[in-house]
């Protein structure tokens, strides 16, 4: 990738005013990025690509189009063009994510990532493509939870990007099946003394009146 595409990504994400959180460079920066947007743990990534991938599987008839393309247009990555094999080689980590895995992440991706309600996230990538400055990716459900923001450097890298200022604006989603720290915990235990500590003086007031 030419230099030009790297002064071309910074001086647009300069301009929208965003800075870039770096990603690991390793095959998972997409999901990585993905991560670190809704749960600011790009570690996280193996979690999102699974739940991607599981949505990739279960509703084949809306992305199978985009995969399985006539023999003579070469995908990116050289990746397969039989639907089937496409989803096991995504599930591999260190594969890439594409525009195929964006959409399914829009359309699955959401705060209640893990559940069976799914809203949906709208994702804004901000690009290197000379033409292309940037592209919104938009779930299939209208109802909007939250935006995310990557930058590409196509065909290299995704990053995880945000706002000048705005890193702490947005609430981060819980990592499922994450334990509770000891302050939620205490928080949680002074919330049940206090509402035992009301009923008994209830109970007692009652009794008075008796």
């Amino acid at each position: 990738m030419s230099n030009e595409h790297k002064k071309r990504l910074e001086s647009r994400l300069e301009w929208e005013g965003f800075i870039e959180t770096k990603i690991k460079s390793d095959g998972n920066c997409q999901f990585s990025s993905l991560a670190d947007q809704l749960f600011r743990c790009p570690e996280y990534h193996e979690k999102v690509r699974e739940r991607i991938v599981k949505q990739l599987k279960t509703c084949p008839k809306i992305y199978r189009e985009f995969v399985e393309m006539d023999s003579s247009k070469k995908r990116a990555n050289d990746l397969p063009k039989d639907y089937s094999e496409y989803v096991k080689n995504m599930s591999k980590s260190g594969v890439w994510g594409d525009s195929v895995t964006l959409q399914a992440a829009a359309d699955t991706l959401n705060e209640q990532v893990f559940a069976i309600m799914q809203f949906g996230v709208k994702i804004v990538v901000i690009t290197s493509e000379k033409e292309v400055p940037s592209m919104e990716i938009v779930p299939k459900s209208l109802t909007l939870e939250r935006v995310v923001y990557l930058s590409h450097l196509v065909g290299v890298h995704y990053n995880s990007i945000y706002l000048k200022g705005s890193e702490t604006d947005t609430a981060p989603m819980e990592l499922p099946g994450k334990s509770k720290n000891k302050s939620e915990n205490d928080k949680e235990t002074q919330g049940r003394n206090e509402n035992d500590k009301h009923k008994n003086n209830e109970k007692k007031k009652n009794d008075r009146s008796k």
